[in-house]
């Protein structure tokens, strides 16, 4: 009888592990559509699906890996027996800590409409159908651009007692409004979707006129004087900040290059009383959400600030071993040719003590900033 991919997985994997003090196998595959439409020209197609296997084994000094979309079992089984038998058992290196329990268990993105169900034509008519709705709001908009996307993740993790599969779907769709008053243009967009199904990209009729009031309005916006001001950010705009400002600075996998400023900082003052942040890869609708990374760590929060003090950095499995903390679930892969690093999930800022109509009725004068349109790390500088 022929014996199936999984199977052949699990038995290589148990044979490593008895090898070595560590390893693990990750079956990762990713596919999804693109749809888009600006009035003039629509496109629609499939993103190029990828998938294959990798393997991990750490030999007492360093990690090993061998990465394969080749998934005939008797022809995998033959690659990874004559790649372990290349490995030697080492001494010398940091010790691995990995001490999590056995589990068995699979994980799906609840979802009302699966958007693999949705036939492509569907998709195109609805991108069509909000870009043409998004033109006729105003006739100062000059462009009406939609971008949808879905992309489905599935993985497969076995290795130090756990077997885990999910499938992690995300859905979005970006309406970029181009105004003019014919001397000059500005831009304003919506942005809408997440972990989730084809219901999470619909868009309000509400929410797409207040997104073209907007764009109009900038067309009548000053030209703000440099110089320092007294800022409230909307909820899209901290999350850049804690994103790119901070977030970065404390990839522990920075740490042990010296390319992290806040590897000086542990345990020390960084931000005001009060000032709570997280990263959190188990919130059920975010667009970072997933149920374990790459490494088979199950997702839960890490609180990274505690009233403003530096608690402890994400990590991957190799950097926790290198540098000081504890192993977080943020291993993660771009896809199972590259490596995992230590990489952010969902990062926030937590809901402070103060409400925002108090915020605004204590400030002189300052700004409100409303949506950011894109961010840029600093980890050294903590620009």
């Amino acid at each position: 009888m022929a014996v199936s991919l999984e199977e052949t997985l699990g038995a290589l994997t148990g044979e490593l592990e008895r090898r070595f003090p560590y390893a693990a196998v990750l079956l990762a595959s990713a596919s999804g559509v693109r749809v888009g439409s600006n009035g003039r020209e629509q496109s629609a197609g499939e993103e190029d699906p990828s998938r294959g296997v990798v393997f991990t084994i750490y030999n007492g000094r360093s990690f090993d890996e061998l990465a394969t979309s080749d998934l005939d079992p008797d022809r995998l089984a033959r690659e990874v027996r004559a790649w372990a038998g290349g490995l030697r058992l080492q001494s010398g290196g940091p010790p691995l800590i990995v001490d999590r329990g056995a589990l068995e268990q699979e994980f799906v993105t609840a979802m009302a409409v699966d958007p693999t169900s949705v036939p492509l034509a569907q998709k195109l008519a609805h991108v069509t159908d909000l870009q043409a709705r998004a033109q006729a709001l105003d006739p100062r908009i000059v462009r009406a651009d939609v971008r949808y996307q879905d992309r489905a993740e599935e993985r497969l993790y076995i290795g130090r007692g756990r077997q885990l599969r999910q499938r992690v779907v995300r859905t979005s769709i970006f309406t970029v409004l181009v105004v003019s008053d014919g001397s000059q243009t500005r831009l304003h967009f919506l942005i809408r979707g997440g972990a989730g199904g084809y219901e999470a990209v619909s868009v309000s009729e509400f929410d797409l006129e207040a997104a073209a009031v907007v764009a109009v309005r900038l067309l009548e916006a000053e030209k703000l004087e440099p110089g320092e001001y007294d800022t409230i950010t909307d909820p899209s705009v901290s999350g850049v900040i804690a994103h790119e400002c901070f977030g970065h600075g404390v990839e522990m996998d920075l740490f042990p290059k010296g390319r992290a400023r806040a590897e000086r900082y542990i345990g020390k003052r960084v931000a005001a009383t009060g000032v709570d942040m997280f990263d959190d890869p188990s919130l059920p609708d975010a667009a970072g959400s997933y149920f374990f990374d790459d490494e088979g760590e199950l997702a839960a929060p890490t609180q990274i600030l505690r009233d403003g003090v530096l608690l402890q950095p994400i990590s991957d499995l190799t950097s926790s071993m290198l540098a000081h903390g504890v192993h977080t679930a943020n291993g993660r892969r771009q896809d199972f040719t590259r490596k995992a690093y230590a990489r952010m999930s969902n990062t926030f800022f937590a809901r402070g003590r103060t409400n925002a109509q108090a915020m605004v009725a204590g400030m002189e004068r300052g700004i409100y900033l409303h949506q950011a349109e894109s961010g840029m790390e600093d980890p050294m500088g903590w620009g």
